[in-house]
């Protein structure tokens, strides 16, 4: 019997680009008029009082935008009949941010004039693209790896009532600092020492701007897994090269900049105490870029009490912060049991408004 083919998830996506007036940055900044890029997949489903009770926000990574999501790595796992994120029963919204692909971003003509954005600010637009465009008055769950991780926490504190839980992957909220914080510095730094670049003002991509993407993407993976990549000399200098040629295409380098500057003053350790969504921690063992073996799962497990589980997966170590990918199998199955949990106490139930204890152990590994 032949397999059937997975559905192709782009095509079949609903895309829409929203505008919101009157956007106003964290800093005071305001644009009379600001775009929203998204696609759905699924159908609201509604109380008796009209509230929709399914949705679920997808936050992409750095570089990314809403097309990540329909890759193999993450659609042929997480949508399908009896998936965790089966959209034949949730209603699944994924923006592209606040700076990055299809919304408003400095390429669109401000360049280095547009607002310095904050993690704060791409989720107040994520916010009233729910409320003002989709009447989407609560969420079930909001969800995403890496910086996609972090406006799910981000959405924790700036919107503690909003929604149920938060799925934050590869990411944690603490400053991105230590050898994070360089992997930024390096990813800019190329660039805005290129005399090329003229403060942002150029015609042409500046020249550097490969180099700049190289030296972001190397930390991406895992000693283990460039290894087996790069298995010669010829190519260990061939490969990188290649692989940010196809991003270098899709990418501006004024809005490359933005979006690693938005981490400068990410931190939120200590705005904890707002969150009241309950909380699934998943981390990559070996991830130099948020590295589990720093010991942040136990301490956020400690802060948050029984609201939140972690699951750190072991298995793909080699593969570094790419291992997102890799490793999707092993830990889509606790995410699945993390929805259906928040589900069951969805409003409209007896059990909305609780926390009943999540059917996962506090640590998994």
């Amino acid at each position: 019997m032949p397999i059937p083919l997975s559905p192709d998830y782009a095509a079949i996506a609903r895309e829409t680009r929203c505008r919101l007036t009157d956007f106003r940055f964290e800093d005071g900044t305001q644009l009379p008029e600001l775009h929203v890029n998204y696609a759905t997949w699924g159908t609201p489903r509604r109380d008796p009082q009209g509230r929709i009770t399914n949705a679920v926000l997808l936050c992409h990574g750095t570089a990314g935008f809403w097309r990540r999501f329909t890759e193999a790595w993450w659609a042929e796992r997480m949508f399908g009949p009896g998936q965790p994120l089966d959209i034949s029963r949730y209603y699944v919204i994924a923006p592209d941010h606040l700076g990055a692909g299809g919304s408003s971003k400095p390429s669109d003509g401000l360049r280095m004039a547009f607002p310095r954005y904050t993690h704060a600010d791409v989720v107040q637009a994520h916010y009233r693209l729910l409320t003002e465009h989709l009447q989407i008055g609560h969420l079930l769950a909001v969800m995403g790896p890496s910086y996609g991780g972090r406006l799910c926490w981000q959405w924790a504190v700036s919107y503690p009532e909003f929604m149920d839980g938060i799925v934050p992957i590869s990411a944690t909220p603490y400053p991105l600092v230590g050898r994070r914080g360089m992997q930024d510095f390096l990813g800019t730094e190329p660039l805005l020492s290129d005399p090329t670049w003229n403060d942002g003002n150029y015609r042409e991509q500046p020249r550097n701007f490969p180099i700049a993407l190289m030296a972001f993407w190397v930390f991406v993976f895992g000693n283990g897994h460039l290894w087996d990549v790069a298995p010669t000399r010829d190519r260990s200098r061939t490969y990188l090269p290649h692989l940010v040629n196809k991003l270098a295409r899709e990418l501006d380098a004024n809005d490359w900049i933005y979006q690693l500057r938005v981490n400068e003053h990410y931190n939120l350790i200590d705005q904890l105490q707002r969150l009241r969504a309950r909380v699934l921690i998943v981390e990559m063992a070996g991830d130099d870029m948020v590295p589990p073996e720093l010991g942040y799962p136990g301490q956020l497990l400690t802060r948050l009490g029984d609201r939140a589980r972690a699951v750190v997966v072991s298995e793909g170590a080699h593969y570094g912060h790419a291992g997102i990918a890799k490793t999707m199998p092993l830990y889509s199955e606790p995410i699945g049991r993390f929805l259906r949990s928040l589900a069951s106490a969805a409003p409209g139930t007896e059990e909305h408004g609780a926390t009943p204890a999540l059917a996962l152990p506090r640590q998994l590994t």
